[in-house]
C-alpha cells in the first residue's frame, strides 16, 4: 500500500463498528482509595464520513458490570473526529455534547483480523476520579448480522446505543466533497 494513497479507507463511509467478547473487560482505577477493578465496556461508532484521511461520525459507549447479567445504564453519546493514515494509523477524539464532558483521545491502528479490517484501538479516561483504560479491537457490523440486534455484553441493539445521536455535519455540504 502506497504511503501516500489517501483513498484506502474510502470503505469507511457510512460503515458501524462495535466490541468483541474478548475485548469488552476494562481497566478502572480509584484514585480515591487507590483500587483497580474491571468493568465491562461495549462501544459503538457509526463513521458517517471519510474523506482524504478523516474520519467523523458518533460513538456511543456504555459502561457495565460485567456480573449483572446485562443490566445497563444510559450509553455515553460523543462525537467522534480522527483520521487514518495510508499507512493505518489511527487517532479518534471523542468529544462530549455537553460542556462538562472532556474529550477522549484514542490510538491504534488498522489490522486484519480473520481477513476483516479491524480497528485496534487503546484509550484513557478519566472522570470523577476514577480512571478508566480500554483496548479492543473494534470489528465491523452491519444489519445482517446478528451483532447488530444483540451486542455482545449489553441488551440492546446499535440503533438503541446510537438512538438521539448527534452528528456532526459540515456547515456547507460542498465542503465535503
Amino acid at each position: 500500500m502506497s504511503a501516500s494513497n489517501r483513498t484506502t479507507w474510502d470503505f469507511l463511509t457510512d460503515t458501524y463498528w462495535y466490541v468483541t467478547y474478548p475485548d469488552l473487560p476494562a481497566l478502572q482505577f480509584s484514585s480515591s482509595d487507590n483500587v483497580l477493578s474491571w468493568t465491562g465496556d461495549q462501544t459503538v461508532w457509526h463513521i458517517s464520513g471519510y474523506k482524504n484521511g478523516y474520519i467523523w461520525g458518533v460513538s456511543s459507549a456504555l459502561l457495565f458490570d460485567p456480573e449483572s447479567n446485562g443490566k445497563t445504564r444510559s450509553p455515553q453519546q460523543r462525537s467522534m473526529l480522527g483520521t487514518v493514515t495510508a499507512n493505518g494509523q489511527v487517532q479518534i477524539s471523542f468529544i462530549g455534547n455537553k460542556h462538562f464532558q472532556e474529550t477522549v483521545t484514542g490510538f491504534g491502528q488498522m489490522s486484519k483480523v480473520d481477513e476483516q479490517w479491524v480497528f485496534q484501538m487503546q484509550m484513557s479516561s478519566s472522570f470523577n476520579g476514577s480512571q478508566t483504560l480500554h483496548w479492543a479491537n473494534m470489528m465491523q457490523t452491519t444489519e445482517t448480522e446478528p451483532s447488530w440486534e444483540k451486542l455482545p455484553g449489553v441488551n440492546c441493539s446499535v440503533p438503541d446505543m446510537l438512538e438521539g445521536a448527534s452528528y456532526p455535519q459540515f456547515e456547507n455540504a460542498s465542503r465535503s466533497d
